[in-house]
């Protein structure tokens, strides 16, 4: 970390709160672009980003100044990117079938023409990422390796955002 974060961490300590714009005019392009590229909702993107920097405040009492803060506030905004999907979460049947989409805009037959493209490993692992299991849990259900299971969800997001942008 540079001593310029250091500098600024102390200042928030000692109450100087406005300091803190300066963290998050140095990060928050990172850290949007971060999200940005796993999820594709402008609004919901700007709702993960504060959120994430809402966190970071609050953790700032007890963070390690000797530490650089990007790598911090970056799990901070993967953890509530996590949080994001889980909320949002998609169940299907055991026949892949998408039965519904809780809190989606999308209708049901929307996401059916998404995901029918996808080859099947792609479309379980990806659903099965949107449900909030980790990749190491949807590696042992499909019974492949952890970095293949990357690659499949790398792909089905890549096919997705293909075809969801094609639609608006």
């Amino acid at each position: 970390m540079d001593m310029a974060d250091k500098a600024v961490i102390r200042e928030v300590r000692l109450g100087n709160i406005n300091k803190f714009e300066i963290l998050v005019d140095r990060y928050s392009k990172k850290i949007q672009s971060f999200i940005g590229s796993r999820l594709f909702d402008k609004i919901e993107v700007d709702d993960i980003v504060q959120d994430s920097f809402i966190q970071f405040y609050k953790a700032i009492p007890s963070f390690d100044i000797n530490k650089p803060v990007y790598p911090y506030l970056l799990q901070i905004a993967r953890n509530e990117l996590y949080m994001y999907f889980r909320k949002k979460h998609i169940t299907i049947p055991l026949n892949d079938d998408i039965a519904q989409l809780q809190g989606g805009e999308k209708h049901e037959d929307d996401i059916v023409k998404i995901v029918e493209g996808l080859k099947p490993d792609n479309k379980k692992a990806i659903l099965w990422f949107a449900e909030g299991y980790s990749y190491r849990e949807i590696a042992k259900r499909l019974d492949k390796p952890i970095n293949t299971v990357r690659t499949l969800i790398r792909r089905a997001r890549l096919f997705i955002k293909k075809n969801y942008n094609h639609e608006r």
